[in-house]
C-alpha cells in the first residue's frame, strides 16, 4: 500500500461513531455494531502503524443555537440528537479515543464547515486521509468530497461504513468511487493485512466506471 502514499503524510478520520447510531438511537444505522466492530479493527491497525488519529463529532449546542436553520427542535428548543455533553452524542466507548488522539467537532454535515480540522490537517502536512464512519451518503461523503476538492488523497474503508439501510450506504460508497480520483477502497480485513502482506484493494482509474443500476448494486458494490 506504501507505493500509494507516503506513511509520514497519512492520517486517519473517524466521522461520527456516536452513540446516537445504535437502534435506541435518534439517527440508527443498520448493524451499526458490525460497524463498530469493524472500524475497531481498522483503528487497531492503524495505531500499530503509526498513523495519527481525528476523530469527528457531531456535537450540537443544547440550546440550539448552532443547529441547521430548518432543524426541527424539541419542545424544549433541543436538537433532536448529537446533544453537547449528553451520552449518546459521546464516540463510543468500542472505538473511543486514547490519549494523543484529536476530536474535531462539528455543526454540519461535512467535518470541514466551521471546524478546524482543515488548519489541523494542513499544519500536520498531511496528503493522504484513511476516512470511515457514519452516515455514508450524508456526514461520510460530503467530508469525503470536501476532501477531494482540497486535494487529499483519500482511502475509504467500506465495511466501517454505514447509514440507515445496506442499499444506501452501497449506492453512496459506489457514487463515491466514481469520482474518486487518485484513491482506493479497502475492506477492513484487507486494510489489516496491507502492512507489508498481500492485500485486496480497489483502486480508482477512471471516472464513472461504476454505472450501476438497481439489479447491479450488490454486484459491484462487491467489486470494491
Amino acid at each position: 500500500m506504501t507505493d500509494w502514499f507516503r506513511l509520514e503524510r497519512t492520517v486517519v478520520l473517524a466521522v461520527d461513531l456516536q452513540g446516537e447510531n445504535l437502534p435506541e438511537g435518534a439517527c440508527a444505522v443498520e448493524n451499526y455494531p458490525d460497524v463498530l466492530s469493524k472500524a475497531h479493527k481498522v483503528l487497531d491497525s492503524c495505531r500499530r502503524t503509526g498513523f495519527p488519529i481525528i476523530y469527528t463529532r457531531h456535537w450540537l449546542d443544547p440550546r440550539g443555537i448552532d443547529a441547521p436553520r430548518y432543524e426541527s427542535l424539541d419542545d424544549r428548543g433541543r436538537p433532536p440528537h448529537s446533544v453537547a455533553g449528553s451520552t449518546r452524542g459521546e464516540i463510543c466507548p468500542e472505538v473511543a479515543p486514547q490519549d494523543g488522539d484529536t476530536v474535531i467537532d462539528k455543526q454540519r454535515f461535512t467535518a470541514f464547515y466551521g471546524t478546524k480540522l482543515d488548519l489541523v490537517l494542513n499544519r500536520m502536512d498531511i496528503e493522504h486521509l484513511i476516512i470511515f464512519g457514519v452516515w455514508t451518503e450524508a456526514c461520510l461523503e460530503t467530508t469525503v468530497w470536501d476532501a477531494l476538492w482540497r486535494d487529499f488523497r483519500i482511502t475509504l474503508v467500506k465495511d466501517a461504513c454505514g447509514s440507515a439501510t445496506g442499499t444506501i450506504h452501497k449506492t453512496a460508497m459506489l457514487d463515491m468511487a466514481n469520482w474518486l480520483r487518485g484513491g482506493m477502497i479497502f475492506g477492513a480485513e484487507e486494510l489489516a493485512k496491507a502492512d507489508g502482506n498481500d492485500y485486496r484493494a480497489w483502486r480508482f482509474e477512471k471516472p464513472f466506471s461504476m454505472p450501476y443500476r438497481t439489479e447491479t448494486i450488490d454486484s459491484l458494490y462487491e467489486s470494491l
